[in-house]
């Protein structure tokens, strides 16, 4: 099956939720990596990442060798997207409160 890279994608005030069933698939086959950035004003302190093969999936924790793949991230700052979520097909992002952020997906 052949797959076309996307360009640059970003996507604002994409919903974070703090429930992995209610959290919200991102496509991130031909993206390479990115940026989140969290708005001022937001409560969300942590999010970690989970991947699957297919949009409908059973979504897993993402691990490297140290453990549980997560960022600790503040309002008004902005964070690289993880090394580890290159290659990831389907990903969600679950933080520890609701909110939003921005999300600037990179292709090669």
């Amino acid at each position: 099956m052949a797959y076309t890279t996307p360009q640059n994608v970003i996507l604002k005030s994409h919903t974070i939720d703090s429930v992995l069933a209610d959290t919200k698939a991102l496509v991130m086959r031909g993206f390479t990596g990115g940026l989140c950035i969290v708005p001022s004003g937001s409560t969300i302190t942590s999010l970690t990442y989970y991947v699957a093969s297919e949009e409908d999936g059973t979504y897993i924790q993402l691990y490297n060798s140290s453990g549980a793949v997560s960022t600790t991230v503040a309002a008004n700052r902005a964070y690289p997207l993880p090394a580890e979520l290159a290659g990831a097909a389907y990903l969600k992002i679950v933080g520890n409160n609701d909110g939003t952020v921005d999300l600037h997906l990179i292709s090669n």
